[in-house]
């Protein structure tokens, strides 16, 4: 590992997807507390998809590093 170098980048996202995964939590309870289940589930539903925006690119670098690794394509 590289000091400096794209390590603290993921455990920036780690964080930032946690931090994401607290906020979408306490919205749903909220919701589901006030009898808005519905929109609880939409919040959730919302959160996984900011998150999954916030992956892609994390996928998309592991796949080009795979691929260069095995001198793919």
């Amino acid at each position: 590992m590289k000091p400096g170098g794209n390590d603290v980048i993921q455990i920036d996202m780690l964080f930032k997807l946690a931090g994401l995964g607290v906020v979408v939590a306490v919205i749903h309870q909220v919701l589901t507390r006030a009898g808005r289940e519905e929109l609880a589930t939409l919040a959730t539903v919302a959160g996984v998809v900011i998150a999954l925006f916030m992956v892609v690119e994390l996928i998309s670098q592991l796949l080009s590093s795979v691929k260069s690794i095995f001198q793919l394509y």
